[in-house]
Parts: C-alpha cells; sequence; structure tokens
C-alpha cells in the first residue's frame, strides 16, 4: 500500500476548502456518510455511459457509484490523502477503469477540450462565489463533450453546527437560498436542457476537524449541452 499524502490544509481565502486531515487515520468508510438517498437513485435511474470526471471526489465522492455505469472515471480533487483513501476503498474490479488526478478546480482543469461524456460533481461548487462558480463552468463545458451531461448537487440554506453551539461557515461562501440557487444555476447553464430536483440533506454529524453537525436542503440538477 502507498504511502498517504500528507493532509492538505485548508486556505479559504485561496478557495481550497480541504479538511486539513490525515485520511489514514479516518477509517475505511468516508468521513461524509454512506451517500444522499435521492441523489443515489438518481445516478441509478439516469443514463451514464463512456468517459466521466468526478470534481471534488473527495475520499468517496459516489465514485463507486460513476464507476458502475460509466466505462471510465477520473476522480479529482486537490487533496491527495482523499484520493489515495478513495483508490484504497475502491473495489478491485473497478481499479482498472479508474483513474485519479490532483488539481485545484478554480484553475483551468488538465483536460483536453471535449473530452468526458459526463461530469459529476457533489458537496462543492456551492462553496465558491459567483464569479468563481462561473469559471469553474467555463470548464466543465469546455472539458465536456457535446450532448455531454452534467450532474450536479448544489447545497442551500445550509446550517452547520459545532458542538459549542455555534454556527460555523467556509470563507466568502454565498449561502444560497433554493430560489437564489435555481436563479444561478439556470443562468450559468442556459446553453443546456436542464432539469432540477430538490431535496433536503438530515442533519447528521460530519467527521472533520473540527466535527459538526449539518444539514441543509439542496438542487439536483441534470444537465445536458445542446
Amino acid at each position: 500500500m502507498k504511502k498517504m499524502p500528507k493532509p492538505r490544509k485548508p486556505d479559504e481565502e485561496k478557495y481550497i476548502f480541504t479538511e486539513g486531515i490525515d485520511y489514514s487515520q479516518t477509517g475505511k468508510a468516508s468521513i461524509w456518510g454512506k451517500g444522499d438517498k435521492d441523489t443515489l437513485e438518481l445516478i441509478e435511474r439516469t443514463e451514464i455511459h463512456g468517459k466521466w470526471l468526478n470534481l471534488a471526489a473527495g475520499d468517496w465522492g459516489y465514485t463507486p457509484n460513476l464507476l458502475k455505469r460509466a466505462d471510465f472515471v477520473v476522480a479529482s480533487d486537490i487533496d491527495g490523502g482523499a484520493l489515495s483513501k478513495l483508490r484504497q476503498n475502491t473495489p478491485k474490479r473497478y481499479v482498472k477503469k479508474l483513474e485519479t488526478k490532483i488539481f485545484d478546480i478554480t484553475k483551468r482543469f488538465p483536460f483536453e477540450h471535449d473530452e468526458f461524456d459526463g461530469i459529476f460533481c457533489t458537496g462543492t461548487l456551492h462553496l465558491f462565489p459567483k464569479e468563481i462558480f462561473q469559471k469553474i463552468v467555463l470548464e466543465i463545458n469546455r472539458v465536456l463533450k457535446p450532448h455531454g451531461r452534467i450532474i450536479i448537487d448544489f447545497a442551500t440554506d445550509i446550517k452547520r453546527v459545532l458542538p459549542n453551539g455555534k454556527l460555523l461557515t467556509f470563507g466568502k461562501e454565498p449561502l444560497y437560498t433554493v430560489e437564489e440557487a435555481k436563479q444561478v444555476l439556470e443562468k450559468l447553464f442556459k446553453d443546456y436542457e436542464i432539469k432540477m430536483y430538490e431535496s433536503k440533506v438530515p442533519e447528521y454529524l460530519i467527521k472533520t476537524k473540527p466535527c459538526y453537525k449539518f444539514s441543509s436542503k439542496f438542487i439536483l440538477l441534470v444537465a445536458d449541452k445542446k
């Protein structure tokens, strides 16, 4: 087994929203839990084929679920430790069609134009100010093939409660309501055929440093490139 990379420290001023933890000490299960029921069901009922990019996958990011459906998956994150844990816990039958890639999604993606049939991202894009999110969407559009598909979740009405009862926020995150998020998504993906579904995350404990209880509403977006 390869040595786990050192923890990547967060830097919210540079939009690096890592957990700063040693993933070798977090056990086999993802620090984010077992996944959202509605997201899991969406993956199962949505057509997924070809080569997919999983952005900000962390130590799991539904990657095994994508590997069941896609021909090949590139799981990316800015934290090498999270990706090492992801690869170590990937079922052996899927390892040959998995690649992991470390990069900052606020920069140019290290991929060619029209490289992917689909792009997937959960738990991340809501953290960025609108101008940064717009840059990310431009890169998503660049590397996605014509008629490619995007699946993202976009958290709204977020509540993070620390053990001392105080609320936790990350950097300059916009903290969208459902309606605000819908307007932003409709504008940024105006050149796509889109469907949006609303759901919510019941409060659960996230075992990061510091740990906190998280709950939110969220939007599941399925967008097909015209």
